[in-house]
């Protein structure tokens, strides 16, 4: 069958003895403390992507501004032999750091989502679903006065819509809130009234989750960003292609102020529960 005119065309797939071949051949991989044997067996148990592809910057050639150098290609340059037990020891590295980011994010989300759905029953009447559609639709008129990039406007639009698709799927309320998502509590509590905002936020700044800010705002953008590592880690993707493109799909690299962001994010990981 022919492809759709503009469709993409995919890399053909390679037997994990080519994958050897090619790293070989391509990357100026050689195999000393891992043999090829062993090697074969990491890529099938964990998968090129996640083993090379995050880290193949890291031993690639740059310019003097610290950038990879590509060939007329768009491929990068090895000019050194790189040993394959240098690429596993990123991967464990990068993964080994998962137990202490998961626990520290599913602490702060069980925290945001109890104490932001108190507030939000203390301060309106949701005797019943209707009630709750109504005040979602209320939450969804505040997006329009929200200073946030059209992009992520729509996003948060799309949480508002598929809430009040699950209005009627729970028995209460309060299995309402609580199987939000971490990005649906964002989300809601973005578009609350400022007052409320403020009391959520003392709440969680009195348990030392405020993420060491002291405006809301930051806090907001704070939880932005923990939302995109929180997909990332528990999809057990790489927070090294995370960290590096903005866009993976156009191999578009995300700016340095937006690179800190997530460091200091993790960096207040280590601190608190590392």
């Amino acid at each position: 069958m022919e492809n759709n005119m503009g469709s993409k065309k995919y890399k053909p797939s390679k037997t994990i003895s080519e994958q050897i071949e090619y790293l070989k051949t391509n990357k100026n991989v050689v195999f000393n403390d891992i043999s090829e044997e062993e090697a074969k067996d990491i890529l099938l148990k964990y998968n090129y992507i996640n083993v090379i592809t995050p880290f193949k910057h890291r031993f690639a050639k740059l310019d003097s501004k610290k950038q990879v150098i590509k060939d007329d290609d768009g491929n990068h340059i090895y000019e050194n032999q790189v040993d394959f037990a240098q690429y596993y020891e990123c991967f464990l590295n990068e993964r080994g750091t998962y137990p202490t980011i998961v626990k520290a994010i599913l602490n702060f989300e069980i925290h945001f989502k109890s104490i932001l759905a108190y507030h939000v029953f203390m301060n309106y009447e949701l005797t019943d679903d209707q009630e709750l559609s109504f005040f979602l639709d209320s939450l969804k008129l505040n997006l329009i006065g929200l200073q946030y990039s059209n992009a992520r406007i729509k996003h948060m639009d799309d949480h508002m819509d598929s809430l009040k698709k699950d209005v009627t799927k729970y028995a209460d309320k309060y299995c309402f809130f609580d199987r939000m998502s971490l990005g649906s509590v964002l989300t809601v509590f973005s578009c609350l009234d400022r007052k409320i905002q403020q009391n959520i936020f003392d709440d969680m700044k009195k348990y030392q989750l405020n993420f060491d800010v002291d405006k809301i705002s930051d806090f907001k953008e704070k939880i932005f960003t923990l939302v995109n590592i929180r997909n990332c880690v528990m999809h057990d993707n790489s927070i090294e292609i995370l960290f590096r493109f903005y866009n993976p799909k156009t191999h578009e690299l995300r700016k340095v102020s937006d690179r800190k962001k997530y460091q200091k994010v993790l960096k207040w990981i280590e601190k608190n529960h590392g």
